[in-house]
């Protein structure tokens, strides 16, 4: 099994224009002044959450979070943080995760460990003003330098309650432009905290039995990291349970809706396990190792094609026990034929070259869902 990631680069320039655009009265963003101490007040009674980003929380090292304590001992001016604030009054960290998780892992040590999660307590180091405090950790420091770092005042932006999703994925992507910016599918676990995550995680983790067929189905070359196996799962439910005829562009606004229509109901939940796990199942039996991936033919394989994930994963998901039994019994016919689909410049152009256009992404499943109902209207 790969450690690497083994994932085609996906082409999707050519999005026509977002045809639904929002509202700018929707947008709710309040300036907070806070303290340090509050925000640790915050942080002890578990009242700031982090969202499932992949990005973890407690990535600097030691000499990095002693250069931001310093920063705070020295009163220096930080930036601004962003929250957003849930149904449930808890704030949920946009942007200042290793800030916030630096805070608790100094100044809360290892008695609290919601966000950094630390064994040892941190002691501060290489500090280039206040070179007299290296060593020292939060309860060795005198009480006026303790003081002077909770009372230092921070400005957050609070995205307040009620605003529409649709709104916040643009906030997340506009405040996310810098050279840590959030992935698309970060910005949608965010906002789908509770069971639609939990639900897409199942799909994917190796701790369930859906999980485990997707990662046999895909070699182990789609990783957690960035969220990519996430990304995936989120592909195949949006065109599972919103049909392609009703895409719209952008992929990112349609994904984000797909996410919005994962049920509640525990039922309809399983019955979608079943179907993603029999299709992951078929896709390994069928295609073996290249599955996912363009041209089986060739030596060796080529990186999987999320285009080629989307339309597999959720038309086989969509066909009957009996149905999915004769495609697997007719495997090498079966490639041949969608060897000879791939033989077709236009169903080719629509997996490479402007994937979420339309055009590409109605007639990659047309051509598809074709081949399928031919095929098996010929056995």
């Amino acid at each position: 099994m790969q450690e690497n990631e083994d994932i085609e680069k996906e082409e999707i320039n050519g999005i026509d224009n977002i045809k639904d655009p929002f509202n700018p009265n929707e947008i709710n963003i309040n300036i907070v002044p806070r303290s340090v101490g509050q925000l640790v007040d915050l942080l002890e009674y578990d009242e700031i959450l982090i969202p499932k980003f992949q990005r973890r929380p407690n990535l600097w090292n030691n000499e990095k979070k002693s250069k931001f304590i310093e920063s705070l001992m020295l009163g220096l001016p930080i930036p601004l943080f962003y929250f957003d604030e849930g149904s449930d009054h808890k704030w949920r960290i946009i942007d200042g995760l290793q800030r916030i998780s630096t805070l608790e892992h100094f100044i809360l040590g290892t008695k609290k460990n919601t966000l950094a999660g630390n064994k040892e307590p941190l002691t501060l180091q290489n500090l280039e003003f206040l070179s007299d405090y290296n060593g020292y950790s939060w309860e060795m420091l005198p009480r006026d330098m303790r003081r002077r770092i909770l009372t230092n005042t921070v400005t957050v932006n609070l995205i307040g309650k009620g605003t529409p999703e649709a709104v916040k994925y643009i906030i997340f992507n506009r405040i996310n432009q810098g050279s840590t910016s959030l992935e698309a599918q970060e910005i949608r676990t965010a906002l789908f905290q509770g069971y639609r995550t939990d639900f897409l995680e199942s799909l994917v983790l190796n701790n369930t039995l859906e999980g485990q067929a997707f990662i046999k189905a895909t070699d182990g070359s789609v990783t957690q990291t960035r969220q990519n196996d996430l990304d995936f799962a989120t592909r195949f439910i949006s065109f599972y349970l919103v049909d392609y005829k009703k895409y719209e562009p952008d992929m990112d606004a349609f994904l984000a809706k797909g996410t919005k229509e994962i049920p509640d109901k525990r039922e309809k939940q399983d019955e979608i396990r079943k179907n993603f796990r029999s299709a992951m199942e078929l896709s390994l039996e069928v295609f073996g190792d290249k599955a996912f991936r363009k041209t089986l033919d060739v030596t060796g394989r080529n990186p999987i094609n999320k285009s080629l994930f989307e339309i597999v994963s959720t038309n086989f998901a969509k066909l009957s026990d009996r149905q999915r039994q004769l495609l697997a019994n007719k495997r090498q016919e079966l490639i041949e034929h969608f060897l000879l689909l791939q033989r077709n410049q236009d169903f080719m152009r629509s997996i490479s070259i402007a994937t979420a256009t339309k055009a590409s992404v109605s007639l990659r499943h047309e051509k598809f869902n074709t081949m399928i109902n031919n095929f098996l209207n010929d056995i």
